[in-house]
């Protein structure tokens, strides 16, 4: 990952944002305006430029996707990639590094992405004033745990995968096709899986009947067979919480 060049700067408006589940779309039209004063101009990423933030980083923003998918990843002492999370529109991107004030992973782009930034000195006190913001982060750490919790566990091949793709639809609208902004490689990396495992994986599905496999697309064809293969995982369950409570 090349780190060069600065980030495009765009124009901010949140009462324009598509994005309904972002921060500043899940409460009062007051919490909403104070949001997009403190925000700073959102940027442009595009992915093998410049990221977000490096691993051992000081803390000075969080992100809020607008459009596109992060990815947060480390890196071990012989050049492997190891991706620790997807970040998708609404989801804020930094949680981690608030404990103590040092980002624990990469930030950077999987597909061409917007981020809105909100520098941690503004947030800070816009947290006093709008507690409710405090709550929706703990929401999302929450889910960040749940997620992280899961795919460390024991689990098969098939209800890792099954359960990553009920998870990432719910999180993407919930609709019958899931277009899917990574590639399998980096699924496998995410999943602690092979590349190939994760291919055999879904043409296996796909021969059941229960998905069909497009271009980077997945349709889901017999959710009732998909969900009781991903029960022992969770993570479906999570999104689901959590998108109702947006």
């Amino acid at each position: 990952m090349a780190f060069d060049g600065a980030p495009a700067v765009l124009n901010t408006d949140c009462h324009l944002c598509p994005v309904r589940t972002c921060m500043a779309r899940r409460g009062s039209e007051q919490q909403t305006t104070a949001w997009g004063d403190m925000l700073a101009p959102r940027i442009a990423v595009m992915p093998g430029a410049s990221g977000l933030y490096r691993c051992g980083d000081r803390l000075r923003s969080l992100f809020t996707v607008r459009g596109g998918c992060i990815k947060t990843y480390t890196v071990d002492a012989e050049g492997n990639e190891h991706i620790r999370g997807f970040y998708l529109p609404g989801d804020l991107v930094g949680l981690d590094a608030i404990g103590d004030g040092t980002c624990l992973s990469t930030a950077a782009a999987v597909v061409p992405s917007q981020v809105c930034v909100a520098p941690m000195s503004d947030l800070r006190q816009l947290m006093l004033s709008q507690p409710e913001l405090a709550q929706r982060m703990v929401e999302q750490t929450s889910r960040e745990l749940a997620l992280s919790l899961a795919i460390s566990g024991d689990f098969t091949a098939e209800q890792r995968v099954t359960a990553f793709l009920l998870n990432m639809r719910e999180r993407m609208g919930g609709g019958a096709v899931l277009r899917l902004p990574m590639a399998q490689r980096d699924v496998g990396n995410y999943l602690r899986l092979a590349t190939e495992t994760v291919c055999r994986t879904l043409k296996i599905l796909e021969r059941r009947g229960w998905l069909a496999l497009g271009e980077r697309s997945v349709r889901f064809v017999d959710d009732a067979r998909l969900r009781e293969t991903a029960e022992p995982v969770g993570i479906g369950r999570v999104a689901v919480h959590l998108a109702k409570a947006a």
